[in-house]
């Protein structure tokens, strides 16, 4: 799930805001999904919960897609944040049994690495807006690709888990980062457009995370 937002290009509202107001808006947003989603996570952890395949469709699939429908079809900012929280309250819950799995050190260390790259793929994202402005249709087939995989392995025993999957997940991830980020410097800005592009960087962070998070325990083992 990523790119919810491509409509945002077209949306010029009237809830228009500065340059800077935008950015913040923007962070606060995201910042919010990722505290809450690394709260949420924490607190389920306490209970020890272990999610069957219907809580995982439910709460990690159908939810976040109900969220991100509503985020994508409004153009009302509040309703959009409510979208967004139907996205990062149930990934919190899923992700909470799958970091369990992990030692804090690793954890910790995945997620220092995952900011940095986004911090590169922000940068990259301002520095080249040319090459990303051409690299959309090209990113979303190979999510779809990936997508094709994921189920694969997940409903095929046996089918390869290979390594090098999760490589080519946190490139894809790696680069929507920097697309999403060359979107939020070329849409109108509006406080809707700040949510929209916050919700796509929130997913692109925390799939990155998920397969740097893989990849580090794998090096690790």
């Amino acid at each position: 799930m990523n790119n919810v937002s491509t409509g945002v290009f077209d949306r010029f509202g009237r809830d228009s805001i500065s340059s800077r107001g935008f950015f913040f808006i923007l962070g606060a947003v995201l910042v919010w999904g990722l505290g809450g989603t690394a709260f949420i996570a924490n607190e389920v952890s306490k209970s020890g919960w272990e999610p069957g395949w219907l809580a995982i469709i439910g709460i990690g699939l159908i939810v976040p897609i109900i969220g991100i429908m509503i985020a994508v079809k409004s153009d009302n900012p509040l309703i959009s944040f409510v979208g967004y929280n139907l996205v990062i309250i149930p990934f919190g819950i899923i992700l909470s049994p799958i970091v369990n799995h992990y030692r804090h050190e690793l954890i910790r260390n995945a997620f220092l690495v995952t900011s940095c790259v986004t911090g590169i793929m922000m940068l990259l994202g301002t520095l080249y807006p040319e090459f990303f402005s051409k690299i959309g249709r090209v990113l979303f087939l190979s999510l779809l690709g990936l997508l094709g995989v994921r189920l694969l392995q997940l409903f095929i025993p046996g089918f390869p888990n290979l390594g090098i999957i999760d490589w080519i997940a946190a490139a894809i991830f790696s680069l929507y980062i920097g697309y999403d980020w060359y979107r939020a410097n070329n849409v109108p800005k509006t406080i809707d457009n700040a949510v929209d592009i916050a919700l796509d960087i929130y997913l692109d962070f925390i799939n990155l995370f998920i397969n740097i998070l893989s990849i580090m325990s794998k090096s690790d083992d």
